[in-house]
Order: C-alpha cells, then sequence, then structure tokens
C-alpha cells in the first residue's frame, strides 16, 4: 500500500508567497552525470510535492556544485553578493522571516569524499572540518530563520558501493563503516541545529548486503549495491551523483521528515 503524506488542509491558491529554501552541495542544484545541474534534482521533486497543498510555495536554491562546510561559510566557490551561501541564505532567512516554511540542508559529503576513496589522511582533516563547521551552520541557520522552518538535513548514500561490480567486494564492504561514522556527524550537527534527518542512507539500503536482486548486466547483486548502479551513475561513470531516480527517492525520505 502507497504511503499517505498528511500535509494538512491545501493552501489558498491566493496565499502569500512562502518559501522553501534548499541550500547545500551538488545535490541540492540537481547535478547529474553530464548534465550539471537540472531541475530534476531532489528539491524540485520535493518542492513539487509539497507545492501540490501550498500552492504560494516558491523554492529557492542558493546550493553551489562543490561546496564544502568550509566554503559555504567563506565562499570561494560559487559567486554570491552576500560574500558565501552561508550569508546569503541568512541574509534570505532574515529577510523572509516568518514566511520560509522549509530548509533543506546536504553538506559536507565534498568535505570527506577523499576518505571515501581511501586516502585517510585528507579524511580526517575533512571530518575535522565537519566536526567545527557544521553545527555552525545547522545552528545559524536555525537562529536566523527562527520557529517557523521546518529545518532537514539528510544522511547519505555510498558510492563506494560499486566497488562490487568492478570485482571489489573488500573495498565495498568496507565503505559502509565510513559511511556511517560520516554519517554519525550529519545526525549531530542536526541535532545541535534542530535539524530533522532524512534517511537517505536507508533508503539506498545502504546496509543491506543479504537481499540480492538481478541487475543486468552485473548478474545478481546485493540490494545495497543494486540501488547505488540504478539509482547514481557511479557503475556507469564512476560518478557518484544520483539520477533522477536517485532524486525521486532522495525527495521522497524528505517529505517523510518534514511532514
Amino acid at each position: 500500500m502507497a504511503a499517505v503524506w498528511c500535509l494538512g488542509a491545501p493552501a489558498r491558491a491566493d496565499a502569500p508567497a512562502t518559501y522553501y529554501l534548499a541550500l547545500g552541495d551538488s545535490g541540492a542544484v540537481g547535478v547529474q552525470a553530464g548534465r550539471g545541474p537540472t531541475d530534476e534534482g531532489y528539491t524540485d521533486d520535493l518542492h513539487a510535492a509539497l507545492k501540490a497543498h501550498r500552492p504560494g510555495l516558491r523554492l529557492v536554491k542558493l546550493g553551489c556544485p562543490g561546496e564544502t562546510t568550509t566554503t559555504m561559510l567563506k565562499g570561494g566557490i560559487c559567486s554570491y553578493a552576500a560574500g558565501s551561501q552561508m550569508n546569503a541564505a541568512l541574509d534570505f532567512l532574515e529577510r523572509h522571516r516568518g514566511r520560509v516554511r522549509y530548509v533543506t540542508l546536504s553538506i559536507g559529503v565534498n568535505d570527506v569524499g577523499c576518505m571515501l576513496d581511501g586516502d585517510l589522511a585528507c579524511g580526517v582533516k575533512g571530518v575535522g572540518s565537519l566536526l567545527t563547521e557544521l553545527p555552525q551552520i545547522t545552528a545559524g541557520l536555525r537562529a536566523a530563520g527562527g520557529d517557523a522552518p521546518v529545518y532537514a538535513s539528510m544522511t547519505y548514500y555510498d558510492p563506494g558501493l560499486a566497488s562490487w561490480v568492478k570485482g571489489d567486494r573488500a573495498t565495498a564492504i568496507a565503505s559502509v563503516p565510513l559511511l556511517d561514522a560520516f554519517n554519525g556527524v550529519q545526525r549531530a550537527a542536526a541535532l545541535v541545529g534542530g535539524f530533522k534527518v532524512a534517511d537517505v542512507s536507508a533508503a539506498f539500503a545502504a546496509h543491506d548486503f543479504s537481499t540480492e536482486v538481478a541487475l543486468p548486466p552485473y548478474g545478481t547483486v546485493p540490494l545495497n549495491v543494486a540501488r547505488i548502479c540504478a539509482w547514481t551513475s557511479q557503475c556507469t561513470r564512476g560518478d557518484g551523483h544520483a539520477n533522477a531516480t536517485g532524486y525521486r527517492h532522495i525527495a521522497a525520505a524528505f517529505l517523510h521528515t518534514v511532514t
């Protein structure tokens, strides 16, 4: 039976504009392999679902491909009039206080991507940045936006599982505890900032090596491996960005969380 999301009574069509503020890295702007930013990302899908019950809801994307927690706070990759994505977000929240209904955040994977690729020294440095900067980001956003918005961040899926179909099962298995450590930091920072957490890792079945499914052309593989291959471009192109299907599943995890 399909899940039914309870969003409350639909807003009037002539209601004043309200906002969904989407923040973070390439995921927040729907980057897909070979296409760059798209309108088929999880923020677009989530906005469409939420707007069905809030006709005046507008999506504002401030995300930046390649963004880390450091560059989100200080700038350096994408251009913002306020100097950084964080400053732009704080300015938007303060200028539209009481009219922002949702804030989503996906940030941090670029801090530690090297660790998931096996560069532990680089990963340790990235984890250090996460531990100090991610709580600053979540708490700062909450302070600027007040209690009106629903705030949500996410756990991440595991592109490292794609090693399984390349014949390296040991690396695929070893990638999961590294992902768990990273997601633990994500959850802790969410708690500090009063954010809910969309469990994208669970949606991608990151721990499920037991359930076997058929996945052409690779044969029979564990469910977690199959979902990485089917929902991202990691197995075919070595690009861990989600595809349109993957983004729809990420959006569903967020929708479950914010409603």
